[in-house]
């Protein structure tokens, strides 16, 4: 220790007590953050709520017939038939010529077909087979009467030699494919009868039992 130094001062008896026998100060204690204010939003007026309500009618009001979805479309047919692919082209036959229940959708000019009603719906890229849609400009459609393996049968033929037979549930549908069909592709449009739809045997079978009867009436008169 510097000799110039003052010399250090000594605690005092009651100094020394404190330290030793006395508890420790307590902490100040931690003020308490402020709360804070809450404000409420104010409540709509009658004149917002009556906006509101004209702003919702207006997003309600359906698109206009222009923007309507193609359900709404009168070239739009769609149903359950039964399809054979007979012919590609005049000189090609189809690959697979058997008999194939698709569902059917012919929009505009095209004719697209599908494993059932759902895929359609959800994915209308996802095509039976992934097979293009026909293109029914020029195409004609026509009972089939010359095919009597099955009943209710229309035959498609294609502007490029393309034949497709279809068999609906009864005559009327078939009479309502082909309508819609010769109506989209510019054909004229044609009205089976009947005895365009039955069978061949069956019209051959009243010819049979015409001359029958001549037969016997001419027996009668000798």
């Amino acid at each position: 220790q510097h000799p110039d130094a003052p010399a250090p001062s000594r605690p005092s008896f009651a100094q020394k007590y404190i330290e030793e026998f006395l508890p420790p100060p307590e902490p100040e204690p931690v003020p308490e953050p402020e709360p804070v204010p809450v404000v409420e939003s104010p409540r709509p007026t009658q004149t917002q709520k009556s906006v509101e309500i004209e702003a919702k009618k207006e997003d309600a009001v359906p698109a206009a017939s222009g923007d309507a979805p193609d359900e709404g479309d009168e070239d739009l047919h769609e149903g359950i038939l039964t399809r054979k692919h007979e012919w590609e082209s005049t000189t090609k036959k189809a690959s697979s010529r058997s008999w194939d229940k698709l569902f059917s959708v012919l929009s505009g000019q095209m004719l697209a077909f599908y494993k059932d009603q759902k895929h359609s719906k959800q994915d209308p890229k996802m095509t039976f087979h992934h097979e293009p849609p026909i293109e029914l400009e020029g195409a004609k459609a026509a009972v089939a009467s010359n095919y009597n393996k099955r009943p209710h049968v229309f035959r498609l033929k294609l502007n490029n030699g393309g034949d497709y037979l279809f068999q609906c549930k009864d005559d009327d549908e078939m009479t309502q494919w082909i309508q819609k069909i010769n109506g989209v592709a510019g054909a004229e449009p044609s009205s089976p009868t009947r005895a365009q739809t039955l069978p061949a045997g069956a019209e051959g079978g009243k010819k049979d039992e015409g001359k029958r009867r001549s037969f016997f009436t001419l027996g009668k008169k000798k």
